[in-house]
């Protein structure tokens, strides 16, 4: 059954009176604010005028994530003040040019939702640059990238013809040339808490906004060291996932740089079902006198009201140093307040990581806030053999005979970042294949110090020792290594 259509018209405006619109619409439009934002956000991208339609090599990709699903009334409503305003003044600048607005619910599957031709009075031009308005994408942005042109032609060709029998005068001719699209725009509800974490500060009339992205972890404990999955599970994954009153509400991972303090981090979100939320100071320090503060505690707030579905961490920790090497009193301030809301018996699970544990304020490591202290040393035979082959797995890389065995061998002392480092290289060597000749070629370009590296491994001893609390260690000795 053919579909009908609710709206046809003709628009103009005032301001360019050289340039009509052709509009319509599969559905009722209904004018809400999200009209207006999408055409503050495509002003800000586009809008160039003669330059921006005549490149048609370049296209604009622009993904908008709305605080609820945009109904296809509302995204119907969206070709009138953008073709009223924003295109209008482009063809107004490049009147050879001819605007298509296409807006589609979904693009694996399009279903025509509304559309508008902006074009020059004078100039019926049959060269149109479509922009396409996608709700609800039902595909990838890759996908969407490579067939939006294709799907943009077949769309404008099912408008025009549907438009050919209203007899419009200001269409061009038929043959029209459907050049690369000007911009591509998708829109999709975004679930709260999921994709970013906002907190606003207000501050007397001064409102400023802080956003923390939130990821799913990309590591699995199958991927830590063997020898200490087991301890992990039973000390800190069982008792929470359990729903347990004594579960752990916090993990403290060190070790020397590269030996997979942030793998394990994410693993253990992973392994609780949880997104991670990493605290940086960048995101949310300034330099005005109590922001810091307050931003910090606006942060919080947030994470805490999504407390079971994140993981809070803290890499690189050292930032919060001891007080009493502290001489700054912001810095004192910040130090404070995150004690404060890691010691809330409402906070998330938190995870710390640091290269020299000994700069960290001990009150953060108290059992209480954080109950368990994980010492990472080099890795030994077994969890290189498994790091090399899920790399080559990732990489695609084709490991011959013997390749295996012998980077595990060559790479004695090296962090687990070193042994991907050397894998890589070795493949480049090898055109993506690495064998022997190609490891030990690898291998000349690389220095370890083995003494050096034994010494922190002892100074990691000394420390899982002096540590208190619950301490759970994967300090291999030389002859693991």
């Amino acid at each position: 059954m053919e579909r009908l259509a609710r709206d046809v018209k003709v628009l103009w405006s005032n301001l360019y009176r050289n340039v009509r619109t052709i509009y319509i619409s599969f559905h009722r439009p209904k004018d809400t604010f999200f009209s207006y934002r999408l055409l503050a956000s495509l002003r800000r991208h586009l809008g160039r005028g003669e330059a921006e339609v005549r490149d048609v090599e370049s296209k604009l990709f622009l993904r908008i994530y709305a605080g609820r699903k945009v109904g296809v009334r509302e995204a119907a409503h969206a070709p009138i003040p953008i073709s009223l305003n924003l295109l209008a003044s482009m063809v107004s600048q490049a009147p050879s040019y001819s605007i298509a607005f296409i807006v589609s619910e979904g693009f694996k599957r399009p279903r025509l939702i509304a559309s508008s031709l902006t074009v020059s009075k004078e100039r019926l031009s049959r060269r149109i640059r479509p922009v396409l308005l996608v709700i609800n994408p039902d595909t990838s942005v890759k996908r969407m990238k490579t067939y939006a042109w294709g799907t943009a032609t077949k769309l404008w060709e099912s408008v025009e013809k549907y438009l050919a029998g209203y007899g419009v005068r200001y269409l061009p001719p038929r043959e029209s040339e459907v050049l690369p699209p000007l911009a591509v725009v998708t829109v999709q509800a975004k679930r709260t808490g999921v994709e970013e974490i906002k907190a606003v500060i207000s501050d007397g009339g001064e409102y400023r906004e802080v956003i923390v992205p939130v990821r799913k972890p990309a590591w699995k404990l199958e991927d830590l060291p063997p020898r200490i999955i087991e301890d992990i599970k039973v000390s800190i994954v069982n008792p929470i996932l359990k729903g347990l009153p004594f579960a752990t509400k916090g993990a403290f991972l060190t070790g020397p740089p590269g030996v997979g303090k942030s793998v394990m981090a994410e693993a253990l979100a992973d392994a609780l079902n949880l997104n991670i939320v990493e605290l940086r100071p960048q995101t949310y320090r300034s330099m005005w006198y109590g922001a810091t503060e307050k931003a910090l505690n606006a942060i919080f707030r947030e994470i805490i009201r999504r407390r079971r579905h994140i993981a809070l961490i803290i890499d690189d920790a050292e930032f919060i140093s001891s007080r009493k090497y502290t001489v700054h009193e912001a810095h004192v301030s910040e130090i404070s307040t995150i004690l404060y809301h890691l010691q809330r018996p409402d906070r998330p699970f938190t995870i710390l990581t640091a290269n020299n544990p000994d700069l960290i304020d001990p009150a953060i490591l108290r059992p209480g806030r954080i109950d368990v202290t994980v010492v990472i040393g080099y890795p030994d035979r077994e969890m290189r053999r498994k790091a090399v082959l899920r790399n080559a797995a990732k990489y695609s890389i084709r490991l011959e005979e013997g390749a295996l065995e012998k980077i595990v061998e060559v790479t004695k002392w090296f962090t687990l970042a070193e042994v991907d480092a050397l894998l890589r290289l070795a493949a480049g060597k090898g055109e993506g294949k690495v064998g022997v000749e190609e490891v030990e070629w690898a291998r000349r370009k690389f220095n370890v110090d083995h003494g050096t590296r034994a010494s922190m491994q002892d100074h990691l001893r000394w420390f899982a020792r002096k540590a208190q609390g619950i301490v759970i260690t994967y300090i291999p000795n030389e002859t693991q290594i």
